[in-house]
């Protein structure tokens, strides 16, 4: 994946930016609410003293230059590497508005000496004026976030995080500054909530005491029912949005572990509602997709559909018909005087055998990366080397032989005990060029090999009859073999359809 740098460098100074423009914003808020005041007159000449020495605009200078180095920092850390920029940009939102509440903070913190001193100084109480310093500095901090996190994570969502990561798949590694939509429900409870409530009621009961008026508990008890009421509500609103979220992501996971038949139990007439049908209708379009999937595999191989359905298949596809010239090595099986068995078994019996018979000799195949091409009355042609490419195709043919060998005798021994024929073939083995692909009319093809390889591994399966033994190869495939495998060189065959004789090979012996 390509990162152009030069996007997220544009992206990252327009979100310092953002920062910056939401802690002036901060600064004027305070200006136009009054903070409650416990104290009057010390307050009075707290502010004396701060317009005296400029305190307030050197710890204002603090709140603004905090924020803009902790940006810069975090902007030149993550743009060391690719994999920084990866792992971190989704984070950048949370880390830039925290460095507003980072700035107040110390805002604060830079205040508590001086109100020391003048209270060293000029004998003023210092409780009231640190809780009235502290409430405008949480104030301000929490309104520059708030403003700075929404308009970047809106701006990250929607423009740069799309750039970076085109496919999704955002993971939380580790340690993450990001909130989930929990927290974010519980900050929205705090901002509209709970932080004018508290202001509301801190001027209420600063107004009481500074008149010499009596408390009304009342107001008291209404503001902290208020606030109860608002957190159920927003409590509740989280659990009607955050349980069917969970839900859908369980039954996504189910589905992507091949589970189509998940269903999202969410009955409702909202969005979530719509949401939840719809992914409800794409499970049920995937579980026919995928049982269409299956049905193709079993039409043709497995591995054919999964290379019909690939890239390269695809692309195939969508242009011609056709293929590519590569060597591979093909297999003829055909069972021998299956013509007369047959008619003296019903058509039904005589389909029940095959099927078990193909179904015990296939897996031999398919075992040694084959595939079965096509069933051809009782012969089967099988591939090796195409469209999936084999380090020696020969080897997995000749491997698959022996094997089938083995599954005809297991086979036998349960037609005996059921009172069915038993069985012989033939096979017939040759490496060679062929070319391979989709063959046939625009809208009816098929995956096949063409070419004289096919024609000649046909003919050393008939001859498997003239020299009375089950298995025959080609020289082609023999040499592809090497000479530890011990083949027996049967004959200089006459092959219909050449003019020059074939050396022929079997194998009667045991693999070590």
């Amino acid at each position: 994946m390509e990162l152009n740098k030069k996007f997220i460098a544009k992206m990252t100074r327009i979100y310092g930016a953002i920062v910056l423009v939401s802690n002036v914003i901060a600064v004027l808020v305070p200006q136009l609410i009054s903070i409650p005041v416990l104290d009057e007159e010390n307050n009075r000449i707290w502010e004396a003293f701060l317009k005296t020495n400029n305190l307030s605009s050197v710890a204002m200078i603090f709140a603004f230059l905090v924020p803009t180095l902790v940006c810069i920092i975090y902007a030149y850390r993550i743009f060391k590497s690719d994999e920084k920029i990866v792992k971190n940009v989704a984070e950048i939102p949370s880390v830039f508005s925290l460095s507003s509440v980072i700035g107040w903070n110390l805002y604060y913190f830079i205040e508590i000496p001086f109100v020391i001193y003048a209270h060293s100084r000029f004998g003023i109480y210092i409780k009231a004026i640190l809780i009235s310093s502290w409430a405008f500095a949480l104030f301000s901090g929490m309104t520059a976030w708030t403003l700075s996190y929404l308009a970047i994570e809106i701006l990250n969502r929607t423009v740069l995080l799309p750039k970076v990561f085109p496919e999704g798949h955002i993971s939380r590694n580790g340690f993450s500054f990001r909130p989930s939509f929990k927290h974010l429900m519980f900050f929205c409870f705090m901002v509209s909530s709970v932080f004018p409530v508290v202001i509301l009621l801190s001027s209420y009961i600063s107004v009481q005491i500074n008149n010499g008026l009596t408390l009304h508990s009342g107001v008291i008890i209404v503001s902290v029912l208020l606030l109860v009421i608002a957190f159920i509500i927003t409590l509740g609103l989280s659990r009607l949005i955050l349980n069917p979220l969970k839900k859908l992501t369980i039954s996504s996971k189910n589905i992507q572990n091949g589970d189509y038949k998940t269903k999202v139990g969410i009955v409702t007439s909202d969005e979530l509602g719509d949401l939840a049908d719809s992914f409800n209708d794409m499970a049920t379009s995937l579980a026919e997709k995928e049982f269409m999937r299956d049905t193709f595999g079993k039409v043709v191989d497995p591995e054919v559909r999964d290379y019909l359905m690939s890239g390269a298949g695809k692309a195939r596809l969508g242009e011609t018909l056709g293929g590519e010239t590569r060597e591979v090595t093909v297999l003829f099986c055909d069972i021998r005087s299956f013509t007369a068995m047959s008619e003296k078994m019903a058509a039904a019996d005589v389909v029940s055998l095959l099927n078990r018979y193909f179904t015990a000799l296939g897996k031999c195949i398919t075992n040694h990366h084959g595939i079965i091409n096509k069933y051809i009355g009782d012969a089967i042609m099988a591939i090796f080397g195409a469209p999936v490419s084999s380090e020696n195709s020969a080897k997995d043919a000749f491997e698959a032989a022996l094997d089938m060998r083995k599954a005809l005798e297991l086979v036998n021994k349960e037609f005996y005990r059921e009172g069915l024929p038993q069985l012989r073939f033939g096979i017939g083995i040759h490496t060679g060029p062929v070319f391979a692909g989709t063959i046939g009319a625009e809208n009816r093809m098929e995956y096949t090999v063409i070419g004289d390889t096919v024609n000649t591994a046909s003919r050393l399966e008939s001859l498997c009859k003239t020299y009375t033994t089950d298995l025959l190869l080609s020289e082609a495939a023999a040499d592809k073999l090497g000479k530890t495998i011990g083949l027996s060189f049967v004959a200089d065959a006459q092959i219909r359809g050449k003019t020059e004789p074939m050396k022929v090979y079997t194998f009667n012996g045991l693999l070590v």
